[in-house]
């Protein structure tokens, strides 16, 4: 008998001691909203030197080439593998370079949508860094997307990308920005 006592007390403590499920949900709520940037269509900063749009649904009115008549997209290295799994990259590694930057974000949709995002990488100190390599790994939905470089690029200290995909439900992305 004192040993069922003992459990059931040990039982009792462990229980008192552990977070309610539903305390659990409302913390991690909350790390969610500290961590996430805001959900409007203006510009977020995750690090002092990428400035990015959310993953944003485009109509033929809002797209980036008909807001910007006259730029010149020059199209980033693109290798498909499964179904939405998409690498773009430009330049490469080299000796005494490093990661500068990497962001990530993930969408979903109801429907299926056209999307854009755009980002723009440009050194903080805006002295002393060459862009080396870009890599974005993107999963999708839909069968393809496009990346373009819309201003800058390798060899120089700014890059601004436009990642851009047609009727997706979903889409996420990852880039890597390489400099010295």
């Amino acid at each position: 008998m004192p040993q069922v006592i003992l459990s059931l007390l040990l039982l009792c403590a462990c229980a008192l001691a552990a977070p309610t499920q539903h305390q659990h949900q409302h913390q991690q709520q909350q790390q969610q909203q500290q961590q996430s940037p805001s959900s409007s269509a203006s510009p977020s900063q995750r690090a002092t030197d990428l400035v990015y749009t959310p993953i944003t649904s485009v109509t033929d009115a809002t797209r980036y080439t008909s807001k910007n008549p006259g730029v010149e997209l020059l199209a980033l290295n693109k290798v498909k593998h499964a179904k939405g799994n998409i690498v773009f990259s430009a330049g490469e590694r080299i000796t005494g370079d490093k990661l500068l930057v990497n962001s990530y974000d993930d969408e979903s949709f109801t429907t299926t949508v056209d999307i854009e995002v755009e980002m723009t990488y440009s050194s903080s100190s805006g002295t002393g860094v060459t862009l080396t390599s870009i890599e974005i790994y993107v999963d999708t939905s839909a069968d393809d997307a496009d990346a373009y470089f819309i201003n800058g690029g390798i060899g120089k200290s700014k890059a601004s990308i436009l990642l851009a995909c047609n009727q997706t439900r979903t889409f996420s992305y990852e880039a890597f920005f390489y400099g010295y």
